[in-house]
């Protein structure tokens, strides 16, 4: 090969580069150069299953391998995380699984591991955003009637469906009645859809749910939305009114996040690498549009370094609410 036929391939791997929006970094760090074996932390079907495969078609096309989606689900995401956490540090073994398993979830269950040094944090793939719904009986079509109705009658506790321990359906009531000063418990139920069915058969008033479960009830004519925590008004939530316009911004926090996560210690320049890739992903407005179908927002925190933050103020916040309201590792 002579030079003028070395400089044109170099012209046109560095095209391809930047088409795939790959840097040469990625390269440098041998990355990637097999398939990607993405662990899910959940069943197949479920929400973050479902973000986890979207991404997966996107991440394949920006990357040019394929990305191998793996479901592990089970054992408080301990088993899937514990997998990844032993995993080669090179990039090729990555976790999808709910930011909450290491915020408030770290802090409730007996996990062998620290959430925050013993897995690399990378990314945000978006957020899912609950919603509090009301029985279509119940005494209240508001937020605002709810707070009345609760200070009205202080010896009747407002019950609210929860579907596990720890989770926005649970921790969201306690965090609301210190907000507003009402008088709301939550009733533990094994799994969502006994915690649904009660809360439309009208044996408990309220729940806050996952926009994309919960919404779909409201159109349905089975319960009344009282708010979201979608920032603003959305079409994921045609007419819903939102804590933030209504004075309850902090309910916000309850938003669920889906979470890229790598091994432990992966080194700077892989880390990199990944980044570049996942950004190209997640700056794409097809996938945002994608995200939307689901019912899930953008994500915010998409650096390496703003997720970690993230992920390190939520685990500290979140430490501090358990803390505080005495709940205990067995759920109590």
């Amino acid at each position: 090969m002579d030079r003028r036929q070395f400089l044109g391939a170099a012209a046109c791997a560095t095209a391809t580069l930047a088409a795939t929006g790959l840097a040469p970094s990625a390269w440098a760090a041998d990355w990637p150069s097999r398939p990607i074996r993405l662990v899910v932390a959940y069943p197949p079907g479920g929400g973050t299953d479902v973000v986890a495969r979207l991404f997966a078609d996107y991440f394949t096309k920006v990357i040019g391998q394929s990305v191998v989606v793996e479901n592990k689900p089970g054992g408080a995401t301990i088993p899937a995380t514990q997998d990844v956490i032993r995993a080669k540090n090179d990039g090729h073994t990555l976790l999808v699984t709910l930011g909450s398993s290491a915020t408030s979830g770290a802090h409730i269950n007996r996990v062998p591991y620290d959430p925050l040094t013993d897995l690399t944090a990378l990314a945000e793939l978006g957020k899912a955003p609950v919603v509090m719904v009301a029985n279509k009986d119940a005494p209240f079509s508001s937020l605002r009637e709810l707070i009345a109705w609760s200070k009205a009658n202080p010896g009747k506790p407002l019950h609210s469906a929860s579907y596990g321990p720890g989770t926005s359906s649970h921790f969201g009531p306690l965090l609301f009645n210190r907000l507003s000063g009402t008088h709301i418990e939550p009733v533990l139920y094994k799994g969502s859809a006994p915690a649904t069915q009660d809360l439309v058969g009208g044996v408990v008033p309220l729940m806050i749910d996952g926009l994309t479960t919960g919404v779909p009830l409201y159109q349905a004519g089975k319960t009344k939305v009282l708010a979201t925590t979608i920032p603003e008004r959305s079409d994921l939530a045609p007419g819903a009114p939102t804590f933030r316009e209504l004075g309850f911004a902090e309910m916000e926090q309850l938003s669920g996040y889906f979470a890229l996560f790598g091994p432990k210690a992966m080194p700077k320049d892989t880390v990199e690498a990944v980044s570049a890739a996942v950004r190209k992903v997640l700056a794409d407005p097809a996938y945002h549009k994608r995200l939307a179908g689901v019912g899930v927002l953008p994500p915010q925190a998409v650096t390496p370094e703003a997720f970690a933050t993230q992920i390190k103020t939520d685990h500290a916040r979140w430490g501090k609410f358990i803390k505080d309201i005495g709940f205990k590792i067995d759920g109590t």
